[in-house]
């Protein structure tokens, strides 16, 4: 199973992305089943929705249901976190205490993956190579 992260859904999903292309070749050639958690999930909607991420952004609705359409059509699953996510990410701050601001995201996905033993994410965020535990996977 490989985790798809958010950076990956907004390229593959949205056609006007500059990585648009390179995300669908990669998609096209992927024989993996695949995974995202809730975090990546807010974060898609959080991006497709600004107006400083996209000049035209989405409203919530189309934006809820071209996800939901995208799961639904390729058998994506969506990860929990553990309910002691926040315990795991105090243990974690001591092994990697420059988690700080926008990395605190990235640090739950790193957790909720790896208690659903995920190890694989792809992603074009060189900042999840610090996790001993998941191996990138650029698209």
């Amino acid at each position: 199973m490989i985790a798809l992260d958010t950076n990956f859904l907004v390229s593959l999903l949205v056609s006007s992305h500059a990585d648009h292309e390179r995300a669908k070749t990669w998609f096209k050639s992927n024989k993996e089943e695949l995974a995202s958690t809730n975090i990546n999930v807010g974060e898609f909607f959080l991006l497709l929705t600004h107006p400083r991420v996209f000049p035209r952004p989405m409203t919530l609705a189309p934006a809820i249901d071209l996800f939901e359409t995208f799961k639904s059509d390729f058998n994506l699953f969506i990860l929990e976190e553990s309910e002691n996510w926040i315990e795991e990410l105090k243990i974690l701050s001591t092994d990697l205490p420059s988690i700080k601001g926008n990395e605190v995201f990235d640090a739950r996905i790193a957790l909720a993956l790896r208690y659903n033993n995920v190890k694989n994410i792809c992603t074009l965020d060189s900042d999840f190579k610090k996790y001993d535990f998941l191996k990138v996977v650029g698209f």
